[in-house]
């Protein structure tokens, strides 16, 4: 009886822990609440060394908001780091994910937080920082290092690069190009989607931003849009829930928000909101298909950044949802629970080190030239083998149908030159792509239209001995290219 009666109270007193317990943890904020990044309206300008510096000046902060904006409580995510922003909301609704620094001379890193309470906590430790949280969908964290400097190439940095970092693990590269690699988002079929810089289109046309995606183990690179004027920069492309995808497009210090379809994402750009002449600094879908934009807010005294909420169809922003002349609202996430992305299986092998790249007709280009160019009869490999230094790792011939394949180092950028008969360089492309160890990467052509499907036919190289070129042949300056 005594025993039954200790066990009684036991389980009383061991309940009334739990409740007390339950009843001093904070609840996860309700669906409509808001993270938004602020940045003070009335501090001086500062001097910026890298972008994430310009974007997120010293005192900006990320913070929860509750429903309705600008009446509940405010609670301050970022509490005591010098600058913080570009937040991403978990899948389950219950963390958020942003950049931030801890003093204003350190290195941007990510820091998570549990909405239900909590301090920042880093996650990553990267040279030369991060930037641009995404995640994977089995919740890995996805994000570029190092934050690129202001001011153009600087070969003492290496070029940003994507990462991947499973929960408690350590950073594995996924990208391996030339070229920086910043401001990836994931899109529904799982690939990630991020921007970096086009190769030229001809001999004569300059290269510029656009838009790319990979999987989510870094193979089959592939271009998927790009503006056809010399924007600045692309920023925060984001995936909306028609089907479009929406992006920032920077020009003369202001920036605009435009849109491509999914669909035929090379021919479809449009400007997001046509009757829109204010900067926008942040365009976020909502649960229910609506939009969350942060813009200018011209009707007020000073022109501060607000929020807005707009229906996905709207050609205007309307009456802003907050506005304060104190605080620029940069950007707005909704805090609640959103589909995963699809996953997809890799077909990569880590106990390799080189792959393999077939391109079906190395004669297929989209140069206006190309009436008079003569054909090309063999392709140079080129590789970077650090920031600024190219070297060629031989040539491969090409067949009569104009395909060529070669075997090629793996996690390693990759460049081309198509020449002719007498060894002139015909067309070429700077070491930007890159093979995954295993990965077998095709492509149709050298500079080829866009939105084009191969010719259903068995390319002639694929019946040949594979050429395979490694480094240990490689030619220590790069040729010269017309």
């Amino acid at each position: 009886m005594n025993v039954a009666r200790h066990f009684q109270i036991s389980v009383i007193a061991a309940s009334l822990v739990l409740l007390a317990g339950a009843g001093c943890r904070k609840p996860v904020p309700p669906t409509g609440a808001l993270v938004l990044t602020q940045s003070s309206a009335t501090a001086a300008a500062t001097p910026a060394s890298d972008i994430l510096d310009s974007r997120y000046p010293p005192g900006s902060r990320v913070v929860l908001m509750e429903a309705p904006p600008g009446s509940g409580r405010v609670q301050v995510l970022s509490e005591g780091l010098a600058a913080a922003g570009n937040p991403v909301i978990s899948y389950d609704g219950q963390r958020v994910f942003f950049a931030g620094k801890a003093s204003a001379a350190g290195d941007w890193q990510i820091y998570q937080e549990d909405l239900a309470g909590g301090r920042p906590q880093m996650l990553t430790a990267m040279p030369g920082g991060a930037m641009s949280p995404t995640l994977l969908p089995n919740g890995s964290l996805v994000f570029a290092s190092p934050v690129p400097k202001i001011g153009g190439p600087n070969y003492s940095q290496p070029p940003s690069a994507l990462y991947v970092q499973s929960p408690g693990g350590q950073p594995r590269q996924l990208t391996f190009s030339s070229r920086s690699i910043t401001e990836p988002t994931m899109l529904a079929d799982g690939r990630i989607l991020f921007v970096s810089t086009q190769p030229p289109e001809s001999s004569n046309s300059a290269s510029g931003p656009a838009l790319f995606t990979v999987n989510n183990d870094g193979t089959e690179i592939t271009a998927f849009a790009s503006p056809e004027d010399s924007a600045s920069s692309i920023q925060q492309p984001r995936l909306l829930a028609d089907g479009r995808v929406a992006f920032l497009i920077s020009q003369s210090g202001s920036s605009a928000a435009e849109f491509v379809r999914m669909a035929r994402p090379f021919q479809s750009r449009a400007p997001l909101f046509p009757g829109v002449t204010a900067r926008v600094s942040s365009v976020e879908a909502a649960s229910n298909g609506d939009l969350l934009v942060c813009a200018e807010n011209s009707s007020g005294a000073k022109a501060s950044l607000a929020l807005f909420r707009v229906n996905s169809t709207a050609t205007g922003l309307g009456t802003p949802l907050l506005a304060d002349p104190a605080w620029n609202n940069c950007e707005a996430v909704e805090v609640s629970p959103h589909r995963q992305p699809m996953g997809r299986l890799s077909t990569m092998d880590l106990t390799k080190s080189t792959g393999k790249i077939l391109c079906l007709n190395a004669n297929f280009s989209n140069d206006p030239a190309d009436g008079t160019t003569p054909l090309a009869t063999h392709v140079r490999v080129l590789a970077q083998t650090s920031p600024g230094n190219v070297c060629a790792l031989g040539e491969v011939p090409v067949q009569a149908d104009g395909s060529f394949l070669a075997e090629v180092p793996a996690d390693m950028p990759i460049g081309f030159e198509a020449l002719d008969e007498n060894g002139q360089v015909l067309r070429r492309e700077a070491p930007m792509i890159w093979v995954r160890p295993a990965e077998n990467r095709s492509c149709i052509g050298c500079h080829e239209p866009h939105n084009r499907a191969p010719h259903n036919h068995r390319p002639l190289a694929v019946s040949v001995p594979i050429t395979s070129l490694g480094l240990k042949n490689a030619e220590p300056t790069p040729p010269k290219s017309n």
